[in-house]
């Protein structure tokens, strides 16, 4: 699950402990490479995986090799956890970058942060996946498809509460695993970062989509109101629920 770190008690309380695994949580790079780790440190003592993000306060920078040590640091924090944690550089990176800064930026994030216990993998925009999937396409390589622990996207509804869209989350996973096989990575794991959707089926269509799928390994529902997602209330909530009570959700 993600959610704010103001309200993870009260997201926790509402959906219920049980079949909660993982963890978002969103960090930047910094020097000593701990930020938010209280958060981590909580996520790993309750039993969850942190499923990390880290943004750079400069790309460019990033490439030039002038974040070098601070990767190194992050390393040497993140295996000094003792417990398996998943980063990526970026997430979601289309529209902030160039693809080719992407997969720069990426394979200099995973020469320097992948270890045994530390699993990097992208987690890329899904909605390019509707009808843009060569743009999709763009933000990997061979090489990076090949050193990643793991390929993820967000997906969420399109539309609004008041207006749901045509276009539902789960719509995103079988175009997911299509596009991993036909790169000779039809069991490479896969993680959905985030999603959310308007409408107690969409949530409920979203959970089969993603339990049917094999490979999955996390996914982690977007609880609380903001960007394209609201939080999980009513039939909404029952039908995450029954997502996560679901024997496939179960480790």
């Amino acid at each position: 699950m993600s959610a704010p770190s103001n309200l993870w008690a009260t997201r926790l309380a509402e959906v219920g402990p049980v079949g909660i695994n993982a963890r978002r949580i969103y960090c930047d790079l910094t020097s000593s490479g701990t930020d938010q780790a209280s958060l981590i440190s909580a996520a790993i003592a309750d039993g969850m995986m942190p499923v990390i993000s880290y943004k750079v306060p400069s790309v460019t920078t990033l490439l030039s090799g002038g974040y070098d040590t601070w990767l190194a640091a992050l390393k040497a924090y993140l295996t000094g956890l003792g417990a398996t944690v998943t980063a990526t550089f970026w997430h979601e990176p289309h529209g902030d970058m160039t693809a080719a800064d992407f997969r720069a930026g990426s394979q200099r994030f995973l020469d320097r942060v992948k270890a045994p216990t530390v699993k990097v993998g992208p987690l890329l925009n899904g909605w390019l996946l509707d009808n843009q999937l060569s743009t999709f396409e763009g933000y990997t390589s061979p090489a990076l498809l090949d050193a990643w622990d793991w390929f993820g996207i967000d997906t969420y509804q399109s539309g609004s509460l008041a207006a749901p869209g045509p276009k539902w989350p789960g719509h995103r996973i079988a175009p997911l695993a299509a596009f991993l096989a036909s790169k000779g990575k039809a069991t490479m794991p896969v993680i959905v970062g985030e999603y959310n959707g308007y409408t107690a089926e969409v949530i409920a269509h979203a959970g089969e989509a993603m339990l049917s799928m094999p490979q999955l390994w996390v996914a982690n529902v977007w609880n609380n109101t903001g960007g394209l997602g609201e939080v999980l209330t009513g039939t909404r909530l029952a039908a995450f629920k029954a997502t996560k009570a679901d024997p496939r959700a179960l480790p």
